[in-house]
């Protein structure tokens, strides 16, 4: 049996490699292609969520958090996290909102809306945000209290009942210069 190198010529194996050089080097091309669209995001493994190209994805903070996204440019950004939870949506409204105080009352909101067959509330809240450092949601850890902050949240009922947490929290500007992206973002899940 020949040789490759024999069977094909030294001027072949030459553009083979340049074929493949240039296929490879054109593999980031879609990556960036893919950045300016965004990232899709698996919804409890019933629908998709298309995330901004301008959010970018970082490591979670925590085991529990599935995706973690920085909202904003330099150091001034927001945290945007996604995860499955539980509870009732109205406990964890209130205890999102619980987290803030002061702020201006006409901007504390909440909105229902259906988007296909999945139930979706919006939670709006800012003021004084009391971050947990460190302990959970649930239990103790040192708390920082954050001046002039915003949180855009969603809460994802699928169908069968269970919750998709979204929430996008940090400084009150960059939150809510991105509060259209971040409702357009829960609106495109699809099934």
């Amino acid at each position: 049996m020949r040789s490759l190198y024999a069977a094909a010529g030294p001027i072949a194996l030459i553009a083979a490699f340049v074929t493949s050089t240039i296929v490879l080097t054109a593999c980031p091309l879609k990556a960036d292609e893919a950045e300016k669209g965004g990232e899709t995001i698996s919804v409890l493994g019933k629908a998709e969520m298309k995330v901004p190209a301008e959010f970018k994805r970082t490591r979670p903070a925590s085991r529990i958090i599935e995706h973690e996204f920085k909202v904003g440019e330099g150091e001034t950004t927001a945290r945007l996290t996604m995860m499955a939870a539980g509870g009732s949506v109205e406990a964890n409204i209130k205890r999102w909102k619980g987290q803030f105080s002061g702020g201006d009352d006409a901007a504390q909101k909440t909105e229902q809306m259906d988007i296909g067959k999945w139930s979706v509330h919006i939670v709006d809240v800012s003021g004084a945000y009391a971050e947990r450092m460190g302990g959970g949601p649930f239990a103790g850890g040192k708390v920082v209290q954050r001046e002039d902050y915003a949180m855009a949240g969603a809460i994802m009922v699928e169908p069968e009942g269970r919750q998709y947490f979204v929430k996008m929290i940090g400084p009150a500007e960059i939150v809510k210069g991105n509060r259209e992206k971040f409702v357009a973002m829960v609106k495109s899940i699809s099934q």
